[in-house]
């Protein structure tokens, strides 16, 4: 559906359009009426979809006619950037706006920032760079105070803790660009999201208009889901490789998302090695018909891939999400997705990959061994048009809002007004003045530490205390201490980019950890203990649903080891446990009134004492089922189930944020708590095993071995819980 260029927009950049010969589609045209008319702005559509178009043209159009207006743009990712950087430069070129757009990150060599930050009309950065740059604000005097627009690219990215810290990130760049007199309009691109409204305000803190009516031109997508099982001689991998070889026999570019790195590469490499044994093709170079593609690749590495894509030279490229963001490869005949890739938004995103400019298209879904995987199988109807989850971030979390709170008073004097705009209250300030990390002067409450708090507060933590990973010496990624002693245990085995690692040694007095490569194709699994217990209000003998704050207890006694998913070893472990407070959700079944309730006004079978088993299954299940609601990761949340918790009294199975002071999943979980339990017992009355299967309610994450389980009885106290939620 396409539409006229709005009224407002000026000639050079409609004279543009006209040379091009591009029309511009109907969200294209609202989302640059409403920037033009200063309106803050969601543009929520699929890919490839022209968000970037309809966001740059009036940036630049507006820049090209006041040369000291400015624009920043933020991508969660270097890379990303400078992907990004050309479609800027050639546009900025072409309206007028002449060798004044450049990338400004931490790469940046430092002899040409000073002239970027005094003539640079148009810079994209991230947010790990921004975060270090707000407190040498006066040096970005001209830049900032200029300020017309401010971009954040890949909206949906900025989730968990990462949102939560960028959203801050972004109050506090309003406050800055507010000192040097700037009042800029806000433009957020992401990909479709469950509430684009929410997600915006949470971000920026302040109200937005959206756009999420995609007007490009799409065609048929035929969704198809591969049961593997139906050949249970073969494993997972081979199928793939055979419904690759197939595809491009038939014709078709395909694209193939695999979760890893080396999943990718072994895909890429066995279709190449069976198509010349079929002498199909050949291996020649550049111009050989198959590829992988991930991080990790030089740029023009990833260039010159993307561009055997566009032009067809290349029939197959086996990918990791790399590929997922904002990525120009031109129209494909078919997706292969290997494994649910952890959001129907991110399911949405590939897919999109395919059918573009209103081509037909296929895609196939080949699920793994996990119950969202196998979810989604029996309904992949939930992936071509189901609900897509809503982003969690929670900008108000104290701990995150303290450790801003900081960086914000480093940055320019605190006035107690302004606390609020950071989710702190005064008692706040006062406590870190007491501390001496704060002083209060004329002019509000200033920094007095002796560290720069933007070196010690991270975007990705919500503990203060950092641990580094090293490999050989240099630092790989750097995690928050309760992650560290989650994951990074010794023996453990992570990945990065796709590549695997094994942990050498932890350290928790000095906070370090040691790595090296790991080529042995061996994972790990920690065994979680958990204890919990409900510090806010209890439920009581007629309430079958909570929401509060919650204290836990972690241990992980063991680790297992496992060769292609196959449990070969169990290695003892002694750390000390993780204790925090969170949020949680618990549901709780009493006897009485559940039993009369669900047997007279459902039909449903009287409900006995809750087994151990069951109330364990239902645990498992509804904790793996989380990511459907909120989009998330499945280890940002735990579970505990008892048959008597000492808080309710009653039988209870309580699901928590794993991370200090919750995120902001439990309360969308309470808020959705139907859909949610509904959506677990479908996946466990689906589920062709009698006993329960890793595809249900069996756990790797278990700390007590998955016993005692029992799925039957776990399918009957969700139905019940339904049954009495209903009336």
């Amino acid at each position: 559906m396409y539409a006229a260029p709005p009224e407002g927009l000026p000639t050079k950049a409609r004279a543009w359009l006209t040379r091009e010969g591009i029309q511009l589609y109907a969200h294209q045209a609202e989302a640059m009426e409403r920037l033009m008319s200063r309106q803050d702005v969601v543009v929520a559509t699929g890919p490839s979809s022209g968000k970037t178009l309809a966001m740059a043209l009036p940036i630049v159009a507006a820049l090209a006619e006041d040369p000291t207006a400015t624009a920043l743009l933020l991508y969660p990712m270097k890379a990303l950037a400078q992907d990004q950087l050309g479609k800027w430069t050639e546009l900025a070129r072409a309206l007028g706006v002449e060798g004044r757009v450049d990338v400004y990150d931490g790469d940046t060599p430092s002899h040409r920032r000073p002239r970027l930050r005094a003539e640079g009309q148009i810079l994209l950065t991230n947010p790990y760079a921004l975060h270090q740059y707000l407190e040498w604000h006066h040096r970005w005097a001209p830049f900032f105070g200029g300020v017309r627009y401010v971009v954040v690219d890949e909206g949906h990215w900025y989730r968990g803790v990462f949102g939560s810290g960028v959203a801050l990130l972004m109050r506090r760049l309003g406050r800055v660009l507010a000192r040097y007199g700037a009042d800029p309009t806000y433009a957020v691109a992401s990909a479709t999201t469950g509430d684009p409204s929410l997600l915006g305000e949470r971000l920026l803190g302040r109200p937005v208009a959206v756009v999420d009516r995609d007007g490009s031109p799409q065609g048929a997508r035929t969704w198809w889901a591969w049961d593997p099982d139906l050949d249970p001689e073969r494993s997972l991998f081979p199928q793939a490789v055979d419904l690759c070889r197939f595809l491009i026999h038939q014709g078709s570019q395909t694209l193939a998302f695999l979760p890893s790195r080396r999943m990718a590469e072994a895909l890429a490499q066995a279709v190449k090695e069976r198509l010349l044994a079929e002498r199909a093709t050949s291996d020649s170079g550049s111009g050989s018909a198959v590829a992988s593609y991930r991080a990790g690749y030089r740029p023009e590495e990833r260039r010159e891939l993307e561009r055997g894509l566009r032009e067809g030279t290349l029939r197959l490229v086996a990918a990791t999400c790399a590929l997922e963001l904002g990525v120009d490869v031109g129209g494909l005949d078919a997706v292969v997705l290997v494994g649910y890739p952890g959001s129907v938004a991110s399911v949405r995103q590939q897919a999109g990959r395919a059918g573009r400019s209103g081509r037909d298209a296929l895609v196939v879904y080949l699920p793994q061994e996990n119950p969202l995987d196998r979810y989604f199988l029996r309904r992949p109807g939930e992936l071509a048009a189901g609900k897509v989850e809503i982003p969690v971030l929670n900008p108000r979390h104290k701990e995150l809002a303290v450790r801003h709170l900081l960086c914000a008073a480093a940055e320019f004097p605190l006035r107690r007004d302004e606390l609020p705009l950071l989710g702190a209250e005064e008692g706040d300030a006062t406590s870190l003045e007491k501390a001496g990390l704060l002083a209060t002067t004329p002019n509000g409450w200033s920094y007095a530490g002796r560290v720069r708090p933007a070196e010690a507060v991270s975007l990705n933590a919500l503990t203060a205390r950092q641990v580094p990973i090293l490999v050989e010496g240099e630092v790989l990624e750097t995690w928050d201490e309760h992650r560290a002693r989650r994951e990074a245990f010794p023996g453990a085995v992570f990945l990065h980019q796709g590549e695997a690692f094994r942990v050498c040694s932890l350290d928790l007095e000095t906070g370090i950890a040691v790595a090296e490569p790991s080529t042995d194709g061996l994972t790990t699994k920690a065994l979680t203990l958990e204890e919990a217990r409900i510090q806010g209000p209890p439920s009581g003998p007629t309430s079958d649903l909570g929401l509060g704050t919650v204290s836990i207890r972690e241990t992980i006694p063991a680790y297992k080891v496992l060769d292609r998913g196959r449990v070969v070893d169990v290695r003892p472990l002694d750390l000390p446990p993780v204790e925090f407070t969170s949020e949680g959700v618990w549901l709780t079944w009493g006897r009485d009134s559940q039993t009369s309730r669900s047997g007279s006004q459902h039909g449903a079978l009287p409900l006995a004492t809750p087994s151990p088993g069951g109330l364990h299954g239902a645990e498992h299940a509804l904790v793996a089922l989380v990511p459907l609601i909120a989009l998330c990761e499945p280890g940002d949340v735990g579970g505990a189930s008892s048959v008597h918790h000492p808080d309710t009294g009653l039988p209870t199975v309580l699901v928590y944020d794993a991370f200090p002071g919750g995120i902001g999943i439990a309360p969308l979980l309470h808020a959705r708590v139907r859909d949610w339990v509904g959506r677990t017992a479908d996946l466990l009355a689906s589920c062709p095993c009698q006993e329960g299967c890793p595809r249900c309610v069996l756990s790797p994450r278990c700390g007590s071995g998955n016993q005692p389980m029992d799925k039957g009885a776990a399918w009957t106290l969700l139905r019940a819980w339904i049954a009495a939620h209903d009336g």
